[in-house]
């Protein structure tokens, strides 16, 4: 009875050791996954169309709706970044193959569902409102909308997609010129920065489709918006009074991770200027892992909220993930890496059905902003060929390496403790 009772005690022992060794292996074998393929390169890593699979399986047994109950816009993201990767997808792709056609198909979809009851429900029709439900819904369907319109042939543009398109961009361009700042209402009273940008990249496709008449616009938008950065940072502010301009909340980096990556298609050389600036103040290199501060550097006690979600150590996972596309469409090839790999180590992701998600599934808003970052790409301008300054060290990875390769002898040596333990006990 002892002897078996000893050989079932050192026999868990050793399945535990075993299997935290494995996990281990596992975990570190994450961080040297193959490279993403370049953005120029026009090639999609395999791995995303599984990840859109997961999406697609997901959306059409109401992830959304999940999804609305944990973020204000929480079922809207996860349908338009859904149709957005699969435009980024599209254009990587040959104009006749089947993934451009597959493409169209699935942001079509997308587009179609954003018109819906249940994605329009979190959005008011205000007479205080121009254009209609807010910049934030009108400005990212339109965006989307241009999106599919770059999938087609410039000469076979559907007919009735241009109209709705050029009817949007009317909207926004009208409203733009009303308003005394060139930031819009995204909710009666509130206004955003960020959520103007789609809208501003949806009028800046209609000079490379049809033609120039919004560029008046986008000119006096462009120098507006100089005149409204935050004076500590000098990048654009969070939160803003939609009247006056004057700046409620400075600059965040769940809000200008965003901005950042939409004005490479509006301005490319003011883009490059703000990308270096914020990525000199909030990307850091901390406990091993690449990530980016909410708060600039220097700024402490500040917590998290619904737009960052929790901060750890001030970084912000959700500003972390969206730096990843962000970083790629700048040529930024270090940092997208870095977090890249760190996302396959932290994101635990699964993969079977010939599908992959993260966190078990649990959090398709997630999967929807990795997926969008994973296939980034310019839409209208080129990657920047730049060289940045290194904030990610070469050798990000050896000390993870090196924690696991500690953690994994204290395990062997703790089961073979035990089991001179137990042989001790055997012989008494």
């Amino acid at each position: 009875m002892i002897k078996t009772l000893a050989r079932i005690v050192v026999g868990g022992a050793y399945v535990l050791a075993i299997l935290a060794l494995v996990g281990l292996l596992t975990c570190n074998l994450r961080l040297y996954v193959p490279n993403p393929p370049d953005p120029s390169s026009k090639r999609v890593a395999e791995e995303v169309w599984a990840e859109l699979r997961f999406l697609r399986h997901a959306l059409d047994r109401g992830a959304g709706k999940d999804m609305q109950q944990l973020f204000p816009e929480g079922a809207f993201f996860s349908h338009v970044l859904y149709g957005l990767a699969w435009v980024n997808v599209g254009l990587q792709s040959a104009p006749d193959s089947p993934e451009r056609q597959q493409a169209l198909s699935e942001a079509r979809w997308t587009w179609e569902t954003l018109g819906t009851p249940d994605l329009l429900r979190p959005f008011v029709r205000a007479r205080t409102l121009s254009p209609d439900y807010g910049v934030f819904y009108t400005g990212w369907r339109n965006y989307l909308l241009a999106g599919i319109l770059l999938l087609q042939a410039p000469a076979q543009l559907d007919a009735q997609e241009l109209t709705i398109f050029e009817e949007q961009c009317d909207q926004i361009a009208r409203a733009l010129e009303a308003n005394p700042t060139p930031f819009l209402q995204a909710y009666p009273g509130a206004s955003w920065p960020v959520d103007t940008f789609p809208a501003l990249v949806s009028l800046h496709t209609h000079t490379q489709l049809v033609d120039g008449r919004y560029d008046p616009v986008i000119e006096a938008w462009m120098e507006s918006l100089h005149e409204h950065l935050d004076p500590h940072t000098r990048l654009l502010p969070h939160l803003v009074d939609y009247r006056t301009g004057r700046q409620i909340q400075g600059t965040r980096a769940t809000s200008q991770v965003l901005i950042v990556r939409f004005l490479l298609d509006i301005d490319p050389d003011f883009g490059i200027a703000q990308y270096q600036a914020f990525r000199a103040r909030y990307v850091v290199y901390l406990w091993g892992l690449p990530g980016v501060l909410e708060y600039p550097q220097g700024v402490y006690g500040q917590t998290g909220d619904v737009d960052s979600g929790p901060l750890i150590k001030g970084v912000s996972l959700s500003a972390t993930a969206i730096m990843l596309g962000t970083s790629r469409v700048y040529g930024d090839v270090t940092v997208s890496d870095a977090i890249w790999h760190a996302g396959e180590l932290l994101g635990f992701p699964v993969r079977y059905g010939g599908m992959k998600r993260y966190w078990l599934g649990q959090m398709p808003v997630g999967d929807a902003f990795a997926v969008w970052s994973k296939t980034a790409v310019p839409w209208l301008e080129s990657i920047p060929r730049r060289t940045y300054h290194p904030i990610i060290p070469w050798w990000w990875r050896i000390p993870l390496n090196g924690l696991s390769l500690g953690i994994g002898i204290v395990i062997v040596l703790m089961v073979r403790g035990i089991e001179r333990v137990v042989c001790h006990w055997k012989s008494e």
